[in-house]
């Protein structure tokens, strides 16, 4: 009688590590798939968080108001209030998000980029609300404003606005961001030209 042909002990072992080997070559490129897709998703999701930041920063500023309003102990704010690192002023919000005339003051603080408001009731200011955050992983924050002084005379771009009772033309924003990560340079025109500049350009 004919012996049955089988195969060895070897012979399984062998193939049972060679789909092992394969199991584990194809595991590790899904597993590198999936982290491609993740690290992808990421990264989209902080440029649209970079969009939406430059899209409310870019409406707030060029929507400020030559306003003032009384405090709640009866002193008068000032028009517009602009260092290196914070701005206050007062501007509409989007109907979006609740609309209304709002004192606020943006300002970088514990690597975040906020925006804090007080709304504007008549011309009775209500108390500052908890700041609001924009965005995070800001290393730092630069501003500086370009307008023309109480003699007409325009200026180059300042780190601070001398002149807290006139608006200044253009804004600019600065964010320093961590690395790999970019931040176009804003530059905001008022939209409502009030700066004084005499009509001119």
């Amino acid at each position: 009688m004919k012996r049955q042909a089988g195969f060895t002990l070897l012979e399984i072992l062998v193939v049972i590590s060679l789909l092992g080997l394969l199991l584990g070559l194809v595991g590790g490129a899904l597993l590198a798939a999936n982290r491609a897709v993740v690290k992808a998703e990421q990264h989209s999701a902080r440029l649209d968080e970079l969009r939406a930041t430059q899209r409310f920063l870019r409406q707030a500023l060029g929507q400020m108001l030559p306003l003032s309003a009384a405090t709640g102990n009866g002193e008068h704010t000032t028009t517009f209030e602009g260092n290196r690192d914070s701005v206050v002023f007062f501007a509409p919000l989007p109907s979006s998000v609740g609309g209304g005339l709002y004192r606020q003051r943006l300002l970088w603080r514990e690597g975040r980029l906020q925006v804090q408001l007080a709304r504007l009731d008549g011309s009775r200011l209500q108390a500052w609300g908890e700041p609001q955050r924009l965005l995070d992983g800001v290393e730092g924050l630069a501003l500086s404003y370009r307008g023309y002084s109480p003699l007409g005379k325009p200026t180059g771009w300042l780190d601070q606005w001398p002149w807290p009772e006139r608006l200044p033309q253009a804004v600019r924003v600065a964010v320093q961001l961590g690395a790999g990560q970019a931040w176009p340079l804003l530059q905001v025109n008022l939209l409502l030209d009030l700066s004084g500049d005499g009509g001119r350009p």
